[in-house]
Parts: structure tokens; sequence; C-alpha cells
């Protein structure tokens, strides 16, 4: 548990269904975290719209059953950094080269292509990673004040 400035506890997991409707949710979530730690409300904005970027593409190209979760850890780095993962019990997905590769079209509908342009802005060090023993995928980023 995160402890708030007020003295109430703020949890540092929240898990979701992969569907359009609990991106906002989980947005704010990853906020809160960031304005506890003292981010700026302009910060708070860039993060907000990397995040909800990051959540959009999971919901549309990995969570595209139902029964799809979403999942996202807040941690606070010593240094007062946000560490954030993002993992999601969708299909194997790589949001970072998905952009990049024509063979992207291979897996999205209709050739779309997930934007990751506010998520590279806004956040550090972002890894993704896939995780073959529970099926998840892993986005992991570092988000500096």
């Amino acid at each position: 548990m995160f402890r708030r400035k007020d003295g109430i506890d703020l949890p540092e997991i929240m898990t979701m269904p992969g569907v359009p409707e609990s991106v906002q949710t989980l947005v704010d979530f990853v906020c809160t975290h960031a304005k506890e730690i003292g981010f700026e409300e302009r910060r708070i904005d860039e993060v907000m719209k990397g995040i909800e970027e990051a959540l959009n593409n999971v919901v549309r190209f990995a969570c595209t059953d139902i029964s799809g979760e979403i999942t996202v850890t807040c941690t606070v780095h010593e240094m007062g950094a946000l560490l954030v993962d993002i993992l999601d019990s969708g299909r194997p997905f790589n949001m970072l080269v998905a952009s990049t590769f024509p063979e992207a079209g291979d897996f999205t509908a209709s050739g779309e292509k997930p934007s990751t342009t506010r998520m590279k802005k806004s956040m550090k060090n972002i890894e993704y990673r896939r995780d073959g023993k529970k099926n998840r995928n892993i986005l992991s980023c570092v988000i500096s004040q």
C-alpha cells in the first residue's frame, strides 16, 4: 500500500476487465499516484494521455476476447519516479514494435496500427515482455517528474 498525503492508503494494484469502459478508471488510478507523489498538473496531463493511449491499444489489439483483464501496478521509486506496469491477459501484442513494422497488419483489423506517440513522449524506459507461463503481456515504464 502507498500512503497518501492525507494518511489514507492507496492500493498499488488495480485489475479491471479488458474493455473500453475500464480505461478511464485505470488512467485515473495512475494519475492519482502521480499527483500524490508531487507531479505538477502539466506533467500529470502528459502522463494521462500516455497511459490512456497505452490502455486503449491493449483493449483494441490484445484484449479482443471479452474475458480479458488488465492489471495496472504503480510503485514509487526512491528517486521520485513512478514505475507503472500494465499487464493484460490478451493475445501476444507488443505495441512498441507493432506500429513500426508492416507485418503489424497481419494481426490488426483492416491494417489498423496502434499509436504510441503520446506514450513514448510522456514515459521513459518503456519495455515489453511476454510472460508465457501466465499467458500475459507486460508493458513496463518509468514516469519521471
